[in-house]
């Protein structure tokens, strides 16, 4: 980052770090989101299987506590003009699988490939912060960059799951950029699990996409808190 301090960027970094992606594990097939870590709490959230979110170890937590902090993301998507919103909560451990914990699946009834090339401006309308660092693109988030121009992206996203092809539609991988084909794929009954993380220098960003044979069902994208 061009216009941070080096102790800051550093901070950010660890921070990120920290950030990890889980799912629950529930015989009911959904966990109660608790206001605070202990179970006659309020119930703020409901979460269902394989629906992915975000938990941060905080500094001097014992990672063997009975109660996580869990970060929910209000737009299943992650759609919208600015970082996405949370709902902060707590889940019981008992209920907690962490994403990267699942076996990695190495079947050929999934396949996920990003179709890129390099950017162009084009019509496309840039926003600026004090008319120097690149704020949004159309309006959406730049994820991957920090301020600067992109320097690829992404054109299309092709998904075959068990021989059926599963459309994407460019507004869910029109704000990524700096994308590869480097990624992890994971396997939870009958939900397939894309994670990687993406960077070009400073603006490091996680993006979990989430299927079924019903389509996408999920898109978790940020720099986490």
């Amino acid at each position: 980052m061009k216009h941070i301090p080096l102790l800051i960027l550093l901070l950010l970094i660890s921070v990120l770090a920290t950030a990890q992606v889980a799912i629950i594990q529930d015989k009911d097939g959904y966990t109660h989101i608790r206001k605070q870590p202990n179970g006659q709490a309020e119930i703020i959230h409901k979460i269902y299987n394989n629906e992915v979110f975000w938990y941060v170890y905080e500094e001097g937590q014992d990672k063997k506590e009975e109660w996580i902090r869990v970060y929910i993301p209000k737009n299943d998507f992650s759609l919208g003009a600015t970082q996405p919103e949370h709902i902060q909560g707590y889940i019981h451990r008992s209920r907690f699988l962490e994403l990267q914990t699942l076996k990695p699946y190495q079947g050929e009834g999934f396949t996920f490939a990003y179709e890129v090339k390099p950017f162009s401006v084009g019509n496309r309308i840039v926003d600026k912060k004090d008319n120097k660092w690149i704020v949004a693109i159309d309006g959406r988030p730049v994820w991957g960059r920090d301020g600067d121009l992109p320097k690829t992206q992404v054109v299309g996203v092709h998904v075959i799951l068990e021989g059926q092809k599963i459309p994407i539609s460019r507004a869910f991988y029109d704000d990524i950029y700096e994308c590869t084909n480097t990624f992890k794929v994971f396997k939870n009954r009958d939900t397939y699990f894309v994670y990687q993380f993406n960077s070009d220098g400073a603006g490091a960003y996680q993006i979990v996409w989430v299927f079924t044979k019903d389509g996408l069902k999920q898109r978790l994208v940020g720099t986490m808190i």
